[in-house]
């Protein structure tokens, strides 16, 4: 440390332990202490001083020196003084945020609009975020989301993943509902797992926001990715929205699932992931959400007609239907189920996985509709006994 510097700092020391000094007189002379120092490295030394402190009445301190900071960064004569002013910065920013001095916003801002260091500017958002500053929530979300859709040279991705992972952090923070769908991105961006960017994205999105149905309902219907579309209804299904939200997302995703047809097969496999995520989902929520019978019955169909699905999807169809105390969803079942015993008749040799999960799914409901369906196996002769036995165990579920 500077002679100068110690002898400042030794007499303050000195003054403060046998004076009794008001708050005021305290931050006046540190104030006037890091005013005199001549060089960048004396401030540094000063400074250390002062943020060690913690003390809230050092912030006027803190704000007219980092303004002062600010303002004089296009003046710096060596690489070794712009380090030593960056260092400064971010000592002074970062205390600034510990402190939660929401004054100093506006100057904190400025340094992130000001230099390109990617550490010190990470500091300067997260510093903005601990100071509550939301007026700055839609600058930050799209600098986020500017990151995520421009991956850069190589040399700037290191820079690009420091400064995105301290904007996640910040809106976090903020809890700014425009900071969810860059953070969404984020959590399934270009970014390295040695970044921590999306892994700290995708913990952010179950606090952000407390219900985000309206915006990842958005997410699905404006992004043709299917696998964009799966993490939507995986983030809903994740966050502290009500089941009803859940259901009625869960329900649009399945709307969404059926709407297109593969190209591909990585379509085909992206399509189906979609599908089965929707349908576990219906399936496990509480609230049965009525718009979700249609596209489901409507699946029955297109297996009945076209084998459109694979054995696991449908096994996961029927469960899900299962679980509707709905007449609508019970003849559809039924219907279902005599179309496969008619199969039967006739010499196909069809799953019986998928009739056990039919029949189950029929009981499961209550209703007195599959009331016919169910006897009609109980009777037949092409029915093996452990689907006869299932179909009796069913009708022992239905309502009178």
């Amino acid at each position: 440390m500077n002679v100068k510097v110690f002898r400042g700092l030794a007499v303050l020391f000195v003054l403060t332990a046998v004076l009794p000094l008001s708050a005021n007189e305290v931050t006046a002379v540190w104030g006037r202490l890091y005013g005199r120092a001549s060089t960048v490295d004396h401030k540094l030394a000063i400074m250390q001083s002062i943020v060690e402190q913690h003390d809230r009445d050092m912030i006027p301190v803190l704000t007219s020196a980092l303004d002062e900071q600010v303002r004089n960064l296009n003046n710096q004569r060596s690489t070794t003084e712009q380090t030593q002013t960056y260092e400064l910065i971010k000592m002074i920013v970062k205390e600034l945020g510990r402190l939660k001095a929401s004054q100093a916003a506006t100057y904190t801002w400025e340094v992130v609009e000001a230099v390109d260091d990617p550490f010190l500017k990470g500091e300067a958002v997260i510093a903005l975020g601990k100071m509550g500053a939301r007026q700055y929530a839609g600058q930050m979300a799209t600098m986020l989301r500017n990151l995520n859709f421009n991956y850069d040279e190589i040399e700037n991705q290191r820079a690009n993943e420091v400064f995105a992972y301290a904007l996640v952090l910040a809106l976090e923070r903020l809890k700014a509902e425009e900071g969810y769908e860059p953070i969404f991105f984020a959590s399934m961006g270009w970014y390295s797992s040695l970044s921590g960017v999306k892994e700290r994205a995708k913990q952010a999105l179950s606090v952000i926001v407390e219900d985000p149905t309206q915006q990842l309902h958005s997410i699905m219907e404006n992004n043709e990715r299917y696998s964009v579309k799966t993490a939507a209804l995986d983030a809903g299904l994740a966050s502290q929205a009500p089941d009803e939200a859940k259901a009625s997302l869960a329900t649009f995703a399945l709307q969404e699932g059926l709407r297109y047809t593969a190209k591909d097969g990585i379509e085909k496999r992206e399509l189906k992931s979609l599908r089965l995520s929707a349908l576990r989902a219906i399936g496990a929520l509480q609230t049965k959400e009525p718009a979700a019978v249609e596209p489901m019955q409507s699946m029955l169909i297109g297996y009945q007609t076209n084998r459109i699905y694979e054995e696991d999807t449908m096994l996961t169809l029927l469960d899900a239907m299962g679980g509707f105390q709905d007449d609508e969803v019970a003849k559809a079942l039924a219907f279902f189920l005599s179309y496969q015993t008619e199969r039967r008749q006739y010499g196909a040799s069809d799953s019986l996985r998928i009739a056990k999960a039919t029949i189950q799914a029929l009981g499961s409901t209550g209703s007195s509709a599959g009331f016919e369906a169910l006897t009609m196996v109980t009777v037949s002769e092409f029915w093996e006994g452990s689907v006869r036995r299932e179909a009796k165990a069913a009708l022992q579920k239905l309502n009178p």
